[in-house]
């Protein structure tokens, strides 16, 4: 499997890596089936393993931990803060910590940016971001994160506000047609050397008729890596397949994907970018500053 620089961190990861949000009851995986999947991802060369505080009320991280309890050392492990204050965010990495049983994490992330107000207290005096700064100088987390789901210029401002080490960014095939990562943040992620994951390549399930050629256009980004969550072993040797023999789309390729797809370009099946992610009916408009 093709492996890629993972930004300015000095380290590399295959094209494919694990979203750890899938192995939970909720999509009827037990743990018995999760535990066996994380093993076998680890197995097949998988080395980036994506989880987050909130997930389940922590049953994914949970979950995750009984494999990195095992094998810590061949595991690269981002989780992620909801929590936007300094003191909120230090007690869920805590939380993240017990629960993934390891006293580090490889990078934490400001969970899921969706606009100015959020950045705003994640950055500002006593937000997540003093936590994630100190959490790294004691050696509780190595690298610090940013994601967001819908605006890229809400990530290019928080670039401009702090030295990021990477990205987990919203690149499906649905994104190129608004508000697109891939077109607006991407370049200035690159430039400055912050790692970029991409996610919801399969756009909460709007493309899972589409599953290689989603793939295969997500691979073709200048992404790090690219994270797809399963929850089935079925579904995970489906994606490795595709990466293992993945070639980039050309140019007929990449047209005729958009052409099939295009009629899913809207509010109610890309929840992430509109304004009500329960009653997705409208598409979130750029946010002004604030």
């Amino acid at each position: 499997m093709e492996t890629r620089p993972f930004g300015r961190t000095g380290e590399s990861f295959p094209i494919l890596s694990f979203g750890g949000q899938r192995i939970v009851d909720e999509h009827n995986c037990t743990e018995e089936e999760a535990i066996e999947i994380v093993n076998a991802a680890l197995d097949r060369g998988i080395r980036y393993f994506d989880t987050a505080w909130i997930y389940s009320d922590g049953q994914a991280e949970t979950r995750l931990g009984k494999v990195v309890k095992h094998r810590r050392s061949e595991m690269w492990i981002a989780t992620k803060t909801w929590d936007t204050t300094r003191d909120g965010a230090r007690r869920q990495l805590e939380t993240s910590l017990t629960r993934l049983q390891t006293d580090y994490v490889d990078e934490w992330r400001l969970h899921n940016v969706w606009d100015y107000a959020r950045l705003n207290e994640f950055t500002g005096e006593g937000g997540a971001l003093q936590a994630a700064i100190q959490a790294r100088e004691e050696g509780l987390v190595r690298y610090i994160s940013i994601s967001g789901h819908t605006d890229p210029q809400i990530l290019v401002e928080a670039l401009n506000r702090f030295p990021f080490d990477s990205a987990l960014i919203a690149v499906s095939a649905l994104d190129h047609f608004i508000l697109s990562f891939a077109e607006e943040f991407l370049p200035v992620a690159n430039a400055k050397g912050v790692a970029t994951i991409g996610m919801k390549v399969l756009g909460l399930g709007s493309l899972t008729h589409e599953v290689e050629r989603s793939l295969r256009y997500a691979f073709g980004l200048p992404v790090s890596t690219v994270i797809v969550g399963v929850e089935t072993m079925a579904q995970l040797e489906q994606n490795l397949a595709i990466a293992e023999s993945f070639t980039p789309m050309d140019d007929e390729e990449r047209l005729a994907f958009f052409q099939d797809i295009i009629s899913l370009v809207r509010p109610d099946r890309m929840a992430w970018k509109a304004t009500d992610w329960d009653n997705p009916t409208e598409w979130v408009k750029r946010g002004a500053k604030a």
